[in-house]
């Protein structure tokens, strides 16, 4: 990935766009709100969809386009949760005798597929800001707050 992730348009309003970059006036602004939970959903990932989705709603930052970025987040989450709740029950290692008579102490393979999960769960969690630091890192459009872009471009009419 070459260079550093690219800058919200508002963020870069307010800074006074130090990369000199021209600004994309036509930036799509997709409606907020939570989107639809997906009908194949599971239970417990329904449940999950929609709490994670008003969270978000209420932060700013999640639209009724984010539907399949929230589906990665919540099935990341709960294919982590699967593997911990097995490996809760049946430990991390586990013993096995080789062919020779001597006992080995290998690492339950459910551990390296949440390593896995869990990767993927925080790359998505970045993404919607859900982590101190990347919430330090994520622009949100409440409602109460004037969008400095739409500020900005009315200033220059």
């Amino acid at each position: 990935m070459p260079g550093p992730p690219k800058t919200p348009t508002p963020l870069r309003v307010i800074n006074g766009n130090p990369s000199k970059r021209p600004i994309n006036k036509s930036e799509p602004k997709p409606p907020t709100g939570v989107p639809p939970t997906p009908k194949h959903f599971s239970k417990q990932e329904k449940y999950w969809f929609k709490r994670l989705g008003e969270e978000l709603d209420c932060m700013g930052v999640i639209t009724t386009l984010d539907g399949m970025a929230l589906e990665l987040l919540i099935g990341a989450y709960v294919e982590w949760r699967t593997h911990r709740d097995v490996l809760d029950e049946e430990g991390e290692t586990y013993t096995t005798t080789t062919m020779t008579g001597d006992k080995l102490i290998k690492a339950h393979p459910r551990v390296g597929m949440m390593a896995d999960a869990w990767k993927r769960l925080r790359g998505m969690m970045s993404e919607f800001g859900m982590t101190p630091a990347a919430r330090s890192k994520v622009n949100a459009n409440t409602p109460s707050e004037v969008d400095p872009l739409e500020e900005f471009l009315k200033a220059r009419d």
